[in-house]
């Protein structure tokens, strides 16, 4: 039996994949036993789009920001919140949906998000690696016209699956102190948990190379021994790139149905 606390502890995102396809029964097990995800209320505000056809993994390679393993790997899954379903099921019992607040926006990515995790956790466990994909969110209506999506549909998040053919790192995550807190939120060591997940993370050589870097939004240069978590993650935050922020989600959102008052 495989060892879950090995499995998630062991989680890498992996983005060279064996030319060998995943067999359609695995496939099947994997997303029947991810469908069983928690789900508020039993919504089930979700849907999988599951694309296998090479011109279709093309062009999402493309829109996601020309990242090749959404090409190369067997399998790619558009994870999608999804209240489409959710208003025909009112209208097939004369009643009109009242989801035009933000609940039920929240409602439904957070069912999509966990569908998503759990079916991370199955492929790992069946010998599979994974890559979740945010880059399918940098052309939402491109990629809701290649899907076929209905209004109130959209790409949250994509996943690649295949065979593994490389052995990434495993990043280390941050110190346990500077995550869970005990019957109330204490930051008091803050500075030092940080300096200490930095010199953890530089001892990976993650950020090694300036193509690893993020440009910092006000143009300082700084030692590359002083390029860490904090550093990346402050530029990453800090940015004024609308490409980075992907400040067209909003109006995306409201023109495809979401309510968000």
């Amino acid at each position: 039996m495989p060892d879950i606390f090995k499995i998630l502890s062991s989680h890498r995102s992996v983005r060279k994949y064996k030319d060998k396809p995943i067999p359609d029964d695995l496939l099947d097990k994997i997303l029947t036993s991810a469908r069983q995800a928690p789900t508020s209320s039993n919504l089930q505000a979700y849907s999988i789009i599951v694309i296998k056809d090479k011109e279709n993994k093309k062009t999402l390679a493309h829109l996601c920001g020309d990242q090749p393993w959404v090409e190369s790997c067997p399998v790619f899954l558009a994870i999608c919140p999804d209240l489409y379903r959710l208003q025909k099921v009112c209208e097939l019992r004369n009643y009109k949906s009242n989801d035009k607040y933000m609940e039920m926006f929240i409602v439904a990515v957070v069912d999509t998000a966990l569908v998503a995790q759990n079916i991370a956790v199955a492929a790992e466990a069946s010998g599979l690696g994974v890559c979740m994909i945010g880059g399918i969110r940098n052309n939402p209506d491109q990629v809701c016209e290649l899907l076929r999506l209905p209004q109130k549909v959209f790409p949250l998040v994509g996943m690649c699956l295949g065979w593994p053919d490389q052995d990434p790192m495993i990043k280390p995550r941050l110190i346990k102190n500077a995550i869970i807190h005990n019957e109330y939120y204490d930051d008091k060591n803050f500075e030092k948990l940080i300096a200490e997940y930095d010199e953890i993370i530089k001892n990976t050589g993650l950020y090694d190379g300036p193509r690893r870097k993020v440009p910092s939004p006000d143009g300082r240069e700084i030692p590359d021994d002083d390029y860490s978590w904090s550093e990346h993650t402050s530029r990453r935050m800090a940015s004024q790139d609308p490409t980075t922020l992907r400040t067209h989600m909003k109006k995306f959102l409201l023109d495809r149905g979401f309510g968000l008052e």
